[in-house]
């Protein structure tokens, strides 16, 4: 083989990484950025009411592993509500995921089926924090966040919706390994004008969505700034930059059994 061929077989092995590098990059980016199609909605066979009210609580990794289930369920005794709690909670996941996962069948792992299923008279709603951190975009966390609402509301189902709470972003941010730290600020750049932190930009926009749409009205809504208004003025309701301790979950809890009174 002389220099000629071998220099246009090294040619064509570059030029074959390279596309596969790039085809690589825009799945990556489709899978993170795009939104969900709209799932079909799937018939649930009504169950017999009692006096108990039903409760299912929704989420991220802040609703995994049951954590708000048994501090609601006594914070709502405490105030003269019977109840019954579900809840499903699927650590990482966007609100997209969220979306989706209210139409997995049953036996795919974090699948919230079971939740519609079980007709709770109330779905608290905990999502956002991984789009917010994650530098997803205001829209993609709109969007999601009003799927889900029409999705309950669907079902006859009094969506409960937590603000998107406030977490030490930039602080979370900065503690990230190099890559995903400058990935992280790149995102930012293009979806929110290079600021960090996104908080306010993001519950605006949904706000905006909700009045658009006329569900502003079909929802309770939780005021997160009642549970911390600044994150670095109230670390002692934090386990970490991204995440409430048992004691900020107390409060979380008691903040919603106080709009929950209001209805009830």
């Amino acid at each position: 083989m002389n220099n000629k061929m071998k220099f246009r077989k090294i040619k064509l092995i570059a030029i074959g990484i390279i596309s596969l590098f790039f085809i690589v990059f825009a799945w990556y980016l489709i899978d993170r950025f795009s939104y969900a199609n709209k799932q079909t909605d799937y018939q649930v066979n009504e169950i017999n009411q009692d006096t108990v009210l039903t409760f299912g609580i929704i989420g991220d990794s802040w609703v995994a592993g049951h954590k708000l289930d048994s501090l609601l369920h006594q914070e709502l005794l405490e105030n003269g509500i019977n109840n019954k709690i579900i809840s499903s909670g699927h650590p990482g996941a966007k609100s997209k995921l969220i979306y989706q996962n209210l139409f997995k069948n049953k036996d795919i792992e974090h699948s919230s089926k079971f939740i519609i299923e079980s007709n709770p008279d109330y779905c608290i709603v905990i999502a956002g924090v991984n789009d917010e951190v994650g530098q997803i975009g205001k829209e993609f966390y709109a969007h999601h966040m009003i799927m889900i609402i029409e999705t309950l509301l669907h079902h006859q189902i009094k969506p409960i919706i937590v603000e998107l709470p406030e977490v030490g972003i930039e602080e979370a941010t900065n503690q990230m390994g190099f890559i995903k730290k400058y990935r992280n600020m790149t995102f930012a750049y293009f979806n929110n004008n290079g600021e960090i932190d996104n908080t306010k930009t993001y519950r605006e926009n949904l706000n905006v969505e909700l009045e658009k749409k006329e569900l502003d009205d079909e929802i309770i809504f939780i005021d997160f700034d009642k549970v911390c208004a600044e994150y670095s003025n109230c670390k002692e309701l934090y386990g970490n930059h991204s995440h409430l301790s048992k004691k900020g979950n107390g409060k979380l809890c008691k903040i919603i059994v106080e709009e929950i009174k209001k209805q009830e």
